[in-house]
C-alpha cells in the first residue's frame, strides 16, 4: 500500500513539477517587465487534482521561492521595485488562493468522514430500536450519537458553503487579474475556438468579448497565414515546443476587426483539464515599436550619407571644375567637329556630375527652414512656369485644381518650391510619351493637402516602400540620382508634415503631402 501511495503521489505531482520548472526557466529567460510568473496559476489549479489537501500550500511555497529566485537572477544588480511589488502582490494572492483551496479540500475530507459516521450511527440506531426493550440505556446513547452526527453534518455543510463562497471570490479575483492585464490574453480549445478574451484583446483586435467567444481564432489571423498557424498549434500540442516566445522569435501577424494587419509578439502555453486541452497565448502589439525602429535606422543611414556626401563633394568638386574649364577652353579653340562632339560629351557628363554633387551637398547641408506664412498656390504656379517648355515638348496636359479657401502653411518658401519642383520633375520623367499631370490643393482642419498625380508607368509594388530611400530610383541609368524624393521627404518631415505615395504599376502614381496650417500666433 505504501508503494502504491508513493506511486500515486509521484504521478499526481510529476505534471505540476515539470510545468512549474518550465515556467521557472521561461521566467529566467524573459525580461523582468514580462509577467511570466503569472503562469504559476496554471500548475496551482492542477493541485485540485492531488489527493493531499496540503498540496496547494506545498506548491505555493515552491512557486514563491521560484518567483523570488527568478526576480533576483533576471533583474541585474538591483531588482526593479515595481516588478518586485507586482511579484509580492501576486505571491500574496497565490497564497490566499492556496489557503482557500486547502481549506476546501480539507472540508471535503471532513464532510466525507461525517457522512460515514452518520451512516454508522444510523445503523446503530436501527439496531438499538430493534433491541430497545432489551437495552433502554443503549437507546439513549444512540439518540445522543444521532444528535452529534446531525450537528457535525450541519457544521460540515456550513463549512462547505463558506468554502464555495471563498472559491467564487478567488475565481472572480483571478478573472479580474486577467482582465486588467496590459497584454492581450486569449485562450482557445482543441478546436481553436476562443474560450477566453480579455479586455486588452478587445482593444487590440477592436472586437467585443461576446463577439469573439465561441468563434474560431482564425478571424484574427490574416488568411495567408491561417494554415501555417493551425499547423503550428497542432505541432505545439503534440510536442509542447514552440518558437513563439515573447521577445524572442515570437513575432506573428494579426488582423483587426476593421481589416488592419499589424505585427504582434506572442507567447503560447497549453494545459490539459479533464482530458481536454486548452491553449493560452499572450499577445503584444509591436507596430509602433517597429515604426520607431525603422525611423531610427533611416535617421542613421541619412546621417552616414550626409557625412559621405560632404567628403565626396569636396574631393570631386575641384577636379570636376578643372576638367570643365579645360574642356570649355578647348571647345572654343578647336574647329574639328569630331573633337567638338567629344568635348561636348565631356562637358555634359561633368555638368551631370556637378548636379549630382550639388544635390548631395543640398541633402547633406540642408539649412534650417525659415518658416513664415507661405501660399502654396503661388509656390505651385511659380514653379510650373519653369516647366512650360518641357511639358509642351512632352505633350503633357496639366490640370490645376485648387480649393477656393486654402490657408497659408507655416513653412520655408524656398524649400516648398524645391519640394514642388522635385515632385513635378519626377512626374514628367514618368511620362516620357505624354500624359496628364494633376496638381490639387485642399484644406482639411489644420492641414493643407497637396496632391501631385501623374498618368505614367507607375511604381512596382515591390519597390514602393523604398521610394524615399537615398540613391534609390526606378529611372534608367543616367536619368536620376535617387536623391530628389529623399530631399523632399527630409524637407517635409522637418516641417512637421508628412508625405505618402500610392501607385499601381502602369496606372501612374499619386504623391500626397500634408503640411501644417500657419496660425497668426506662430513666430516666423
Amino acid at each position: 500500500m505504501r508503494v502504491k501511495g508513493s506511486r500515486q503521489l509521484l504521478f499526481e505531482y510529476s505534471g505540476i513539477v515539470l510545468l512549474s520548472g518550465g515556467i521557472f526557466v521561461l521566467d529566467l529567460i524573459n525580461p523582468v517587465g514580462v509577467a511570466t510568473w503569472l503562469l504559476y496559476l496554471l500548475p496551482l489549479s492542477l493541485t485540485f487534482l492531488v489527493s493531499d489537501y496540503r498540496a496547494p500550500l506545498y506548491f505555493s511555497l515552491g512557486a514563491s521561492a521560484l518567483t523570488l529566485i527568478s526576480l533576483v537572477f533576471t533583474s541585474g544588480e538591483a531588482p526593479v521595485p515595481f516588478d518586485a511589488l507586482n511579484r509580492v502582490i501576486g505571491i500574496s494572492a497565490m497564497w490566499g488562493f492556496a489557503f482557500v483551496a486547502s481549506r476546501y479540500k480539507r472540508t471535503q475530507v471532513a464532510l466525507t468522514s461525517a457522512e460515514a459516521r452518520r451512516e454508522k450511527v444510523m445503523d446503530e440506531l436501527s439496531a438499538e430500536v430493534m433491541k430497545r426493550q432489551e437495552a433502554e440505556g443503549k437507546r439513549a446513547i444512540a439518540v445522543a450519537g444521532l444528535e452529534e452526527a446531525t450537528h457535525g453534518e450541519a457544521m460540515a455543510l456550513a463549512g462547505r458553503r463558506r468554502a464555495e463562497e471563498k472559491m467564487l471570490t478567488s475565481k472572480m479575483r483571478l478573472e479580474a487579474i486577467v482582465d486588467s492585464a496590459m497584454d492581450a490574453i486569449i485562450s482557445i480549445d482543441e478546436h481553436l475556438d476562443i474560450v477566453l478574451f480579455n479586455r486588452a484583446a478587445e482593444h487590440m483586435f477592436q472586437c467585443k468579448t461576446e463577439e469573439a467567444l465561441g468563434h474560431p481564432l482564425d478571424r484574427f489571423i490574416p488568411e495567408q497565414f491561417r494554415v501555417k498557424h493551425q499547423k503550428h498549434i497542432k505541432a505545439f500540442g503534440e510536442s509542447g515546443i514552440t518558437s513563439r516566445k515573447m521577445g524572442s522569435l515570437g513575432t506573428i501577424t494579426g488582423v483587426r476587426a476593421n481589416g488592419e494587419v499589424f505585427p504582434i509578439e506572442a507567447a503560447i502555453s497549453q494545459i490539459g483539464i479533464d482530458g481536454d486541452r486548452f491553449y493560452t497565448v499572450i499577445l503584444r502589439d509591436i507596430g509602433e515599436r517597429k515604426k520607431l525602429e525603422e525611423q531610427l535606422r533611416r535617421t542613421e543611414r541619412l546621417a552616414e550619407l550626409g557625412t559621405i556626401a560632404s567628403g565626396m563633394a569636396h574631393e570631386i568638386g575641384t577636379p570636376m571644375n578643372v576638367i570643365l574649364g579645360r574642356a570649355e577652353y578647348l571647345m572654343k579653340r578647336t574647329q574639328e567637329d569630331t573633337m567638338k562632339r567629344g568635348l561636348g560629351t565631356i562637358i555634359g557628363q561633368v555638368e551631370r556630375i556637378t548636379r549630382v554633387m550639388n544635390q548631395l551637398l543640398s541633402f547633406a547641408r540642408r539649412r534650417a527652414p525659415e518658416r513664415r506664412a507661405v501660399d502654396l498656390r503661388q509656390v505651385v504656379e511659380s514653379s510650373m512656369e519653369m516647366f512650360q517648355e518641357r511639358l509642351a515638348r512632352q505633350h503633357i496636359l496639366v490640370e490645376l485644381i485648387f480649393d477656393d479657401e486654402v490657408p497659408p502653411v507655416h513653412a520655408d518658401a524656398d524649400q516648398m518650391s524645391q519640394v514642388v519642383i522635385n515632385l513635378v520633375m519626377n512626374a514628367t520623367h514618368a511620362m516620357p510619351d505624354g500624359g496628364t499631370l494633376h496638381i490639387g490643393l485642399s484644406a482639411d482642419n489644420d492641414t493643407v493637402i497637396l496632391k501631385v498625380m501623374d498618368s505614367g508607368y507607375g511604381i512596382p509594388p515591390d519597390t514602393i516602400s523604398r521610394i524615399f530611400d537615398p540613391f534609390f530610383t526606378t529611372k534608367d541609368f543616367g536619368k536620376g540620382t535617387g536623391l530628389g524624393l529623399t530631399v523632399v521627404k527630409g524637407i517635409v518631415d522637418e516641417h512637421g508634415g508628412s508625405i505618402a505615395v500610392e501607385s499601381k504599376e502602369g496606372k501612374g502614381a499619386t504623391f500626397t503631402m500634408h503640411m501644417p496650417v500657419y496660425h497668426s500666433h506662430e513666430k516666423d
